[in-house]
């Protein structure tokens, strides 16, 4: 009896310890109850000579707070600098998960270049998507690149990946403006990434909320604040664990990872 109890509390230590990563479970939050808000307080036009910037102000939820401009990477500074002139939405994260966003366009000075992005989708794993650029202002002559790349005269864009991606157009007197857009791949929170975190993550003593000591993956919010840790280690293949017993095809990596950037957003 004596080394049946023993075997018993064995087992289970090792799932404990197996699926610990020293993070402490979030509460489930219902951010459909949450006052967070956000305004813009102020905002500077970008021309040749003044870079672009947009203040923001957040309230209500739970502090401290986070912003992004594009979706997908947040910060802590209520400040976005060297942004161009066109239009976007600017969203705020408390520290629940909880979102609000605020839209805003940002004119161009007189001597500046107003950039309008619109991408079109990509698949998960190949480069499907594509990118319009057009741009008025400055003197007309204007070049366009993509990701650091080389210049073209036309704005059009293809064989693009899904994720964040970088368009600079410059002008004939080198007047130049940067601005980033997603290609999404379409890869769906609810009906492709659930299920994978579902079955081989938020199991049995492991992700699901019967063990505290680590993070709940059945609260969307949790998951969220963690997506780049997610793929990152999915794609590394320590997550699941060796010896669980669980392990993600090549395709269930690449959808996560598509997922993440995309902006990891509840679809």
């Amino acid at each position: 009896m004596k080394k049946l109890l023993l075997i018993s509390l064995t087992a289970s230590m090792a799932v404990v310890i197996s699926c610990s990563d020293n993070s402490s479970e979030d509460p489930e939050i219902d951010c459909t109850q949450s006052d967070i808000a956000l305004t813009v307080s102020g905002q500077t036009e970008p021309d040749c000579d003044t870079e672009g910037s947009i203040e923001v102000t957040g309230s209500g939820g739970t502090a401290p707070y986070e912003f992004s401009i594009d979706g997908t990477t947040f910060q802590s500074a209520t400040t976005f600098s060297n942004v161009a002139a066109g239009s976007y939405t600017i969203t705020i994260r408390d520290d629940n998960g909880c979102t609000a966003t605020v839209s805003t366009t940002l004119a161009s000075g007189p001597d500046g270049i107003t950039l309008t992005l619109v991408p079109s989708d990509a698949e998960c794993g190949d480069p499907t998507g594509s990118i319009m650029a057009t741009a008025v202002g400055g003197d007309g002559n204007y070049s366009f690149a993509l990701d650091g790349g080389d210049g073209q005269t036309s704005g059009e864009f293809t064989g693009v990946s899904n994720g964040s991606r970088t368009v600079v157009v410059t002008d004939g007197t080198g007047c130049s403006v940067t601005k980033t857009v997603i290609v999404s791949s379409g890869t769906s929170w609810v009906t492709d990434i659930k299920p994978i975190i579902d079955s081989n993550c938020a199991v049995s003593g492991c992700h699901n909320g019967d063990n505290t000591s680590i993070p709940n993956w059945t609260v969307f919010s949790n998951v969220q604040n963690r997506a780049s840790d997610i793929k990152t280690r999915t794609g590394n293949r320590s997550m699941p664990q060796a010896g669980s017993g669980l392990t993600l095809t090549d395709e269930e990596i690449e959808l996560i990872a598509c997922w993440v950037d995309d902006g990891a957003q509840n679809n």
